[in-house]
C-alpha cells in the first residue's frame, strides 16, 4: 500500500506539471488540441488526487464509530474515477467531431513537442500504475482504486499521441483532420475499458452480490455438506472492496445438533465460502421452534 500512495504521489505531481506546461503552450501557439488535452489531464489530476485519498483510507483499521474501516473508499474513487473518465470521453468526443467539420490552423510545431512530452510522462505515469493495478489476491481482486487511476493515464497517453500524431500530419502534409479522427478512435477504446471498471463499483456500492457468486449454489452446497441444516434464510452476500465479500446467514439446525458439532459445521461452511471468494462468514444458528421470520 505504501508503494501504490508513493506512486500515486509522484504521478499527480509529473501530471500537474504537463497540465501547466500544456496550457501555457497551447495558448501561445493557438492549438485547442493541447489546451484541451491540458483541461483533460486536469481532470485525471483530480481524479488520482481522490485515488490518493482513497489509498491512504483503504489503509486505516476499523474504529469504534466506523467498524468496517474505510474499505469502501475504493470503491467510491473508482466510480467517480470511471464517470469523469466517461464523461470526458463524452466531451472530447463531441469536441472530435466539431472538429472534423471545423478544423484549426495551429503551430504544429509546438504541438509535436509538448504533446510528445505529455505522451511519455503519461505513458510512464501509466506504466508506473501498470505494475499496481493487477495486484490480485487469491481470488483474482483486482484493486479497482489503481485500475481506474492506470486507465485516466492511458487515456491522456492515447490522447497525446494523437495529438502529436495530428501535429506531424499537419506540419507535413497540412492534414487537419486526422487530429480529431485519432482522439475519436483513443476515446471509444477507453470507453469500452472503462464501463465494466464503473459498473463493478457500482454494484459495489449498491451492495449487489458479487457476479461471480450464486447465492443459490452457495445454498446448495451448504446443505449438501451439512446434513443437519433443516433451513437456511436471510442470505446476504456482498463486497465492501474489490477485495472483501461478506456472507450473513440465519442457518436452522436440527435439535439434536449440539454446539461443538454446530462449530464443526461452521468450519466446514467457512471452507466452503473461502473456496468461492468469501472472505468475512458470519452465521446465526437457530432451531426450527425459535427461528426467525424472514424479514424481506
Amino acid at each position: 500500500m505504501e508503494k501504490k500512495k508513493t506512486v500515486l504521489f509522484i504521478v499527480i505531481i509529473l501530471n500537474l506539471l504537463i497540465v501547466i506546461s500544456q496550457i501555457i503552450f497551447g495558448i501561445y501557439a493557438h492549438s485547442l488540441a493541447l489546451i484541451t488535452d491540458a483541461v483533460h489531464n486536469f481532470q485525471d489530476v483530480i481524479s488520482l488526487i481522490i485515488a490518493f485519498v482513497a489509498a491512504i483510507f483503504m489503509s486505516k483499521k476499523p474504529t469504534e464509530r466506523m467498524t468496517f474501516g474505510y474499505l469502501r473508499s475504493e470503491a467510491m474513487a473508482g466510480f467517480i474515477n470511471s464517470a469523469f473518465l466517461i464523461g470526458a470521453v463524452v466531451l472530447i468526443i463531441i469536441s472530435s467531431i466539431e472538429r472534423l467539420f471545423y478544423p484549426q490552423n495551429v503551430d504544429s510545431i509546438y504541438v509535436i513537442i509538448v504533446g510528445f512530452i505529455a505522451f511519455v510522462i503519461n505513458a510512464l505515469s501509466a506504466y508506473f500504475l501498470g505494475l499496481h493495478k493487477h495486484d490480485k489476491d487469491d481470488h483474482e481482486h483486482e484493486d479497482l482504486n489503481i485500475k481506474a487511476a492506470y486507465l485516466h493515464l492511458l487515456s491522456d497517453a492515447g490522447i497525446s499521441l494523437g495529438v502529436v500524431a495530428g501535429g506531424v500530419l499537419i506540419y507535413l502534409f497540412g492534414i487537419h483532420w486526422i487530429d480529431p479522427f485519432i482522439s475519436i478512435l483513443f476515446s471509444l477504446y477507453i470507453f469500452k475499458e472503462t464501463y465494466p471498471i464503473l459498473k463493478k463499483t457500482y454494484l459495489i456500492l449498491m451492495e449487489s452480490v458479487p457476479p461471480y457468486i450464486d447465492p443459490k449454489e452457495l445454498e446448495g452446497l451448504i446443505k449438501k455438506e451439512c446434513k443437519d441444516i433443516i433451513e437456511i434464510h436471510d442470505l446476504h452476500v456482498w463486497a465492501l472492496s474489490s477485495k472483501d465479500v461478506y456472507f450473513t446467514a440465519h442457518i436452522v439446525l436440527s435439535p439434536s445438533v449440539t454446539l461443538e458439532e454446530f462449530d464443526e459445521k461452521i468450519t466446514k461452511i467457512s471452507k466452503i465460502l473461502i473456496e468461492k471468494g468469501i472472505n468475512h462468514v458470519t452465521i446465526q444458528p437457530e432451531t426450527e421452534k425459535f427461528k426467525c421470520s424472514n424479514i424481506y
